[in-house]
This record gives structure tokens, sequence and C-alpha cells, in this order.
């Protein structure tokens, strides 16, 4: 982002959609090329009988304007593919561009830097000196978002010089060998490098442009191949670490262009199979290939994941996408890599790196929800596909089955949380013994799907025995039975014939028991590791903040969905303020009638009869926060407890119930 972009004087922001522009532009590009051919065959064919040539002029100008227009619209799309652009207000997927940063100067800057970074970049890394170097990562920190600078300079670069830069910057500051001493003393600034070299080939492949399309196959056939070409036995070199490990490495920031991680995770994933279950010895990466975090960067899948948790739609694709295993039988990747894959230990030394399964988790969150982990879902995100909840489907049974899957990976509960927190009305529904009252209330608005009860009782109990995985779950599902209670107070609908106080009964029943089941499992996890379950304290309170936000947001817009209109218009006065109330109260406390102090609720989950204090204490402020109905809050206080009781029931059928996909 330039500085001046925070500027308020005198700047113009308009709102861009992304993919739309992209389609637009893809359109015009096609058309005026279209029109161009056309009309100057028409022109050239008519000359000799005198017609048609004014007329036609006119039009082949209307074909150079769309042409000359061109450049604009495509770095209006490369600056709103900037992943810290900041939402436009209203509108789903639009982003906020500054307009003084779309001008033709700006262009012609943007490509005579591309000169000179590619200029730099062709050179052997060995021979760049520190200045050069510094001064080609600030080239690419400046230019990455800067229509045409990324595509001129990896188009120019091509696919396996792309490969040799990184693997040669990334090894400066490494031991020299023979006596060479090496002149590059800060490793430090490798990280930043790194940042901004896979920033700027992120930006790159989201062009069409000739050299980008060439870019991007080879890059996927070359995944496969050492980067280059190994030296003549018996002491030659081995040509270097395989393409697909060297690229992973500049996949862990970007937006990446869908289509090109489709094609790259389908070839990965099947030259994976082979080096992780052939007889050599797995990836066998050479030099250093990763500067960011705690992981040597010699797992292609890790920074593949990273990017998949920045492209949702590919995400999507790529997890319900499927490859024969090594019994010949199709393995949905999800299944691969959630079941069947051995992670390797990748961590660097003296280190302990979940990055790899934890990248997965966060890419899992991507594929499900449809929008990046920490943002919050619009209406539209919330409207899942039947990929989506499919996938969805896969992962609650896959953790019912094995808990172990998700135990043993515990790391991975606050992405399955968040996860869940746009599921809920699905996982309401299978915990709810009234499923034809509870399908008019607990709608999910996307593609339509069921859960099995006991499957939804296990997986909410394991990734609760987590206590991230717990604090999400719990927040999540407050502040969505909360919203939910709060539009049908505002709208209620009497065609499926329920009344207010039915539905204030059955949401509350039904907070005690999802509170029965996830209080449950953190009290069971600690009763295994014989410890006591940490009280929530203001260390709590100050990291539950930072999450909150966005999950609040979440369960406004799933328990809003069914009241919405076209384009996720919410009917006028509905969206309320329930759901932050409820929140704030979980972390402050709630007002005492009377008193200057507020009534602290989950400070203690030690206990099974404080946990079940903090669930009616917050389900009756729930109540009160939709409807101010204080007859209606003291009902739904014994709801809450009876549910949280039967509960029990539930988590003890489970332990003996199968489940449905176990028998097929």
């Amino acid at each position: 982002m330039d500085k001046d972009d925070n500027a308020s004087g005198g700047s113009v922001f308009s709102g861009i959609d992304p993919d739309a522009l992209k389609g637009t532009i893809d359109s015009v590009q096609r058309d005026q090329e279209k029109l161009q051919d056309r009309v100057s065959y028409y022109k050239t064919e008519l000359a000799h009988y005198g017609l048609g040539a004014e007329e036609l002029q006119d039009i082949l100008h209307v074909a150079s304007w769309a042409r000359d227009e061109l450049p604009m619209l495509k770095r209006r799309y490369h600056l709103s593919m900037n992943m810290d652009n900041v939402p436009y207000a209203g509108f789903k997927g639009m982003v906020q561009i500054n307009e003084a940063r779309v001008t033709r100067a700006a262009n012609a800057a943007a490509a005579k830097d591309a000169k000179r970074a590619t200029k730099l970049a062709k050179k052997d890394p060995e021979d760049l000196s520190p200045e050069e170097l510094d001064e080609l990562n600030t080239l690419f920190a400046l230019n990455h978002d800067q229509y045409p600078f990324a595509e001129k300079v990896v188009g120019a670069l091509g696919a396996q010089k792309t490969l040799q830069l990184w693997y040669g910057i990334s090894n400066l500051g490494s031991a020299p060998g023979y006596g060479r001493p090496s002149e590059f003393k800060n490793s430090e600034a490798l990280v930043e490098v790194q940042k901004n070299l896979s920033l700027t080939v992120a930006a790159a492949t989201n062009s069409d442009a000739p050299a980008m399309v060439r870019w991007k196959k080879d890059m996927v056939a070359l995944g496969d191949d050492p980067i280059a070409e190994p030296g003549p036995p018996p002491y030659g070199s081995s040509g270097g670490p395989k393409g697909f490990l060297v690229m992973s490495n500049l996949m862990r920031f970007g937006d990446y262009d869908d289509k090109f991680l489709e094609n790259y995770g389908t070839a990965l994933v099947k030259e994976d199979r082979q080096a992780l279950d052939g007889p050599g010895p797995g990836w066998a990466a050479t030099g250093r290939l990763n500067h960011v975090g705690n992981d040597k960067g010699n797992d292609p899948l890790t920074g593949y994941m990273k990017a998949l948790s920045n492209s949702p739609a590919a995400a999507t694709v790529f997890f319900t996408a499927k490859q024969k295993n090594e019994a010949g039988k199709p393995e949905s990747n999800f299944k691969y890599l959630f079941e069947s894959r051995e992670w390797p230990n990748d961590s660097r030394p003296g280190e302990d790196s979940v990055t790899g399964r934890n990248s997965l988790g966060h890419a899992l969150e991507a594929a499900m929800t449809g929008h990046r982990p920490g943002e919050e879902a619009t209406a539209e995100d919330v409207k899942h596909s039947k990929d989506q909840v499919a996938l969805f489907t896969t992962l609650v049974t896959s953790v019912s089955r094995d808990q172990d899957l998700l135990r043993n990976h515990e790391y991975m509960s606050d992405s399955f949380a968040n996860i869940s927190a746009e599921y809920m009305p699905a996982l309401y529904l299978s915990l709810d013994p009234d499923e034809e009252n509870g399908a008019k209330l607990f709608k999910s608005p996307g593609a339509k799907f069921s859960i099995d009860k006991y499957d939804a009782v296990r997986f909410m109990h394991t990734v609760s025995r987590n206590k991230e995985g717990y604090e999400r779950l719990n927040v999540s599902q407050h502040v969505y039975a909360a919203a939910l209670m709060e539009a049908w107070v505002k709208q209620p609908n009497p065609e499926y014939g329920l009344t207010i106080d039915e539905v204030i009964r059955k949401i509350s029943y039904d907070t005690g028991i999802a509170q029965g089941v996830i209080g449950g499992g953190l009290l069971f996890q600690a009763a295994e590791n014989s410890t006591e379950a940490a009280a929530q304290d203001d260390a709590w309170k100050a990291n539950a903040s930072t999450w909150g936000g966005s999950l609040v947001g979440s369960a406004t817009a799933i328990a809003t969905a069914s009241f919405t209109g076209p384009g996720g218009i919410v009917a006028g006065g509905l969206v309320g303020t329930a759901a932050e109330e409820i929140f704030a109260g979980i972390l402050d406390g709630f007002e005492e009638d009377g008193e200057d102090s507020k009534k602290q609720v989950y400070q203690n989950v030690k206990r099974a009869d404080r946990i079940e204090e903090s669930a009616i204490r917050t389900g009756q402020e729930s109540v009160k926060a939709a409807t101010g109905d204080e007859g209606a809050e003291s009902r739904a206080g014994e709801q809450v407890s009876k549910g949280f009781y039967d509960a029990d029931i539930l988590i003890a059928r489970s332990r003996t119930a199968e489940s449905p996909s176990i028998s097929k």
C-alpha cells in the first residue's frame, strides 16, 4: 500500500470486486480483438466498392478505445488483489482502491521498475551485491500490486528461473564452502525477500498475458523435476530440490490464481503420494528453502495449504477432488491429507513445528466457510454450496469415527470450532429431539444436508476437549442463539406454527444441550490429564477479543440469513445487537439489578455445576437482550438447565452408538 493511501485529503476511493472486474477485463480484451479483426476485414473488403469507410472507422475507434483502457482496468484489478485492502462496506467481495493510483504515469513507472527488477533477478543470486539484493527486494515490495510490474518480471524470468532465483537467494548466508566468504550478512532480511517475492509471483499468476499462461503451465510440469540440470557423475550436483519444494515456499503469502492452484495441487498430490509411499527418502530436500516461521520448508504441502487458505474457492475444489490411493481406489484430497498422510517432521533444529497440519486446518476453514480464516462471514458466505456441506459432513464423521485424528493434533481444534460456528444451525438441529419443529427454526441457508445426532455429539465433544476449541464453540453457540432469538422476535413467521415463547424455549433447551456437550468435553480432558480446567482470566479475555468479533459477525449472518432477500439484504430493522451484547457479557460480565458490580460468567470452568450456572445466566441474558421479557428470561433458565442435564444422556449414548458413515 502506498504511503498516501491513508491520507484523506483529495483521495477518492472506489469499490472494486476483483472477480467481477477480471471477468470484465477478459470480455473486453476478447471482444475488442474480435471487433478489431472483423471491422478491419470488412473495411478492406468494402473499400473496393467505396462503402462503409466512415462508419467502419467509427467502430474501429471504439475498439481502439477499449484497447487503450485495458491497462487502466488491469491496474485497478491488480490493486484490488492486494490482501491488505480495506473492504468496501456493504458489498460482498468488494474492496477499496485509491483512484489516485490509477494513472498511465503509474503504469509507466511500474514498467520501468520491472525492467530494472528483471535485470537484477536474472543475475546469479551469488553475484548480487548486498546493495543489489536490497534494491531488488525494495522493487518487489513497492511494485507487487502495481500493474504491469509482476507479470513483466515473472513472465520474463520464466518458471525455471523463478525457482532458481528463490533457491539461490534463500541459500545466501549459508556456509559458502571451499573458503569462499559470503558477502551476505543479514539472513533476517531473507524473510522480507521471501514475502515480497511471493507477493509478486502470486500477483503475476492472476495475469493471462501469454508469458504468464506459459509460466503457469511450465511451473506445474516442472514440479517433480530438480530445478537445475544435474552435474556429470560421479561428483556432479544433484540438480537441487524438486520444483514443488521450492515453489511451495513462495506460496506462504499472496492471493494466487484459483485455476493455477487447482492444477498445481493435482500434480503436487500425485507426486507427494509417490514421494512418501515409495522406497526413497521422501522429498529429500537440499539447501534451505524457507525463512518464515519454525519449519524448514521441506514439506511442499505446507506452503500450498497456506495458499489455499487465501483462496477459498480453490480450497473447496481441491479438498473435494479425488485421486487414486495406494490401493487403487479413489480417495478425496481431504481424506488423504487429514486421515491417511503421514506428515513428515519438518521442524527446525531445537524447535517443534506444527506449521504443516496447522496450515491444513486453516485451508479447511477456507474451503468450508468460503472466506479466509479470521474474516467475518457475510450473508452470501453462509449459503454454503453442496461441496462445502459435503466437506463439513465428512469432517464431522471423520472426527466422530476416530477422535485421535484430531486429538493427536489438537492445535487444529480452533479451526474446526471456527468452521462449526458457520454450521451452527445444522449442529443445533442434530441435537434437537423435536426434528419437525427444529427444522423450522434451525435453517441452514445454503445446500440442504443433515448430520447424525451422535456424530455431532462426538465431534463437538472432541473439539471442546481442547481449550481453544471449547472457547470458540462456547462463544459462537451463545451468540448464534442470541441472534436467532432476536431475529424471530423482530420478524416472527406464523407459517411455521411456532409462537415466540415456543421459539425461546426451544432455543434455550438446545443451548443447554450444546453447553452440556462442550462443557463435558472440556472437563473430560481435564480428568484425562489429571488437571483442572483452566479458568477464564484476563489473559483469556484479551485473546478472545482478537477473534470474537468475527465469530459474532458470522453468527449474526447465519442466524439472519433465512430472513434476507436477494443479494443478502436483511429485512428492515432485523439486525440487532443481542449477539454483541452477549459476547461483551461473556468477556466482561452481565449487569446485576441494583448493583454496581457485574456478574462474571465462565470465570470458573473447573466444575460442571459452575459451567451450568454460566450457561443458564448467559442463556437468560440472551433472552433478555432479544425480548426484554423477564418472564421469558426466567423460563429460559429452566430450559437451559434441563438441556444441560440431558446432554449427559446424549454423551453416554454416543459412546456406544454407531455412526451411519461406518455402517455404509
